[in-house]
């Protein structure tokens, strides 16, 4: 189980890098993984999501999404300025502080570093893949970012309405021995499954999160379920 400093360890590191892929880089190159975005688009998102996260544990309550510069210098500025002041809100702010989250209880600060050390890491990839350069995630982090769609994200997709329950299961194998499985409402973690994906932590997380095709996964047994249930909106 990670911990909040080794999320927020993952955050630095990842916005550091991110930032500098942008900062150096053509900002109109077309993102794959977030259609109709370029890294120019990726730059804002990520450093407005930033800001509102950090409001959110400043102030225990939800904020607005500011937009970001239009110029690559000025966004290169006001992203490293953004990562800089969240990573300073997460490590002043005791982990068990109760605040709002959109995740199940407990509602605590903790939910923040976990979830913006994960979504810097996946845009992050975006922005190599988009570059041509081999796409890189730490394991333990890819690890927790399955477990984070499996018991967060589709579990939420069904208690909201978005999608319904699941008639069939898909369990995933990740090359380093952990497995989870995406069954029924999301609440039963040794539900039955009708298809396995094996792979490694990173290349399994690509998957749930849309930025792989299933061809090109090792899949045990239906691959027509598998495909059903990826395309179903398990995650936002």
């Amino acid at each position: 189980m990670m911990g909040a400093e080794s999320f927020h360890s993952h955050l630095e590191v990842d916005a550091r890098d991110l930032i500098q892929l942008i900062a150096g880089a053509d900002p109109l190159v077309p993102v794959p993984g977030c259609p109709g975005w370029t890294l120019l688009d990726l730059g804002r998102h990520v450093g407005s999501v930033h800001r509102w996260a950090t409001t959110i544990v400043r102030t225990g309550g939800i904020g607005d999404k500011p937009a970001g510069p239009m110029e690559r210098a000025e966004l290169v500025e006001w992203m490293t300025e953004g990562a800089g002041h969240l990573l300073e809100a997460l490590r002043d702010t005791d982990p068990h502080t109760p605040l709002w989250t959109f995740g199940p209880p407990p509602q605590v600060a903790a939910f923040w570093s976990r979830r913006q050390a994960h979504e810097t890491a996946v845009h992050r990839v975006d922005a190599q893949r988009a570059l041509g350069l081999p796409p890189m995630m730490d394991e333990a982090l890819a690890i927790d970012g399955v477990a984070e769609v499996t018991t967060l994200f589709f579990p939420r997709q069904v208690r909201l309405g978005r999608i319904p329950p699941l008639e069939h299961g898909m369990r995933l194998d990740l090359s380093t021995g952990d497995s989870f499985t995406i069954a029924g409402d999301g609440t039963d973690p040794r539900a039955d499954a009708d298809v396995v994906i094996t792979g490694t932590p990173l290349d399994v997380l690509l998957l749930l999160w849309g930025r792989a095709h299933l061809d090109e996964a090792d899949v045990t047994g239906s691959a027509a379920v598998a495909r059903s249930i990826l395309t179903q909106g398990i995650t936002p």
